[in-house]
Parts: C-alpha cells; structure tokens; sequence
C-alpha cells in the first residue's frame, strides 16, 4: 500500500473531537487520517507535552488553524504557550 501524502490524510472532515478520536481508536494510529491521528495524540501524549491543556480544545483550535498532528507535535517541542493558546483559537 502506498504512503497517503498529506493531503489524503487531511480529507476527512469530523463533526466533533469526540468523533475524530473513535475514528482512530477504531483504525488504529497508523491507519488513521490526520485529525484522528491528532485526537489521539491529544489524547495521549500531549498532556505529558505540554502540562494541564483540554485535549479537546487544543485539538479543536488546531484544526481550525489547519495544522498537522506533525505541526502540533513539533509545536508542543518548542513553545507550549503556542499550544496553550490554540484552545482558544475556535472562540
């Protein structure tokens, strides 16, 4: 099976976060789509990352921003006041 490029991984569209991290739960991380991919992540490691952030919130603000789970991973590295403030970028 080939590599999806980033473009595939970003084309399902979830009504919720809540939808998003089933959908991973369900495929698994390596079969998952990006947003599911980044439900996960901010399910599980990013409270390690980055401190006391609302995973949903966090994952919310960084889909309307249009990040990957990539970009948010990296971000969550190297300044996690930017992650901080992605919880209120849906508002």
């Amino acid at each position: 099976m080939a590599n999806k490029s980033e473009a595939e991984t970003r084309a399902v569209s979830y009504p919720s976060y809540d939808a998003a991290l089933n959908a991973g739960r369900k495929t698994g991380d390596s079969r998952a789509d990006d947003a599911a991919r980044m439900a996960l992540f901010c399910d599980g490691p990013l409270q390690t990352l980055v401190g006391a952030v609302s995973p949903q919130l966090v994952w919310e603000g960084a889909q309307a921003k249009k990040l990957t789970t990539h970009q948010l991973a990296a971000m969550c590295r190297s300044d996690v006041m930017a992650v901080s403030d992605l919880q209120w970028e849906s508002y």
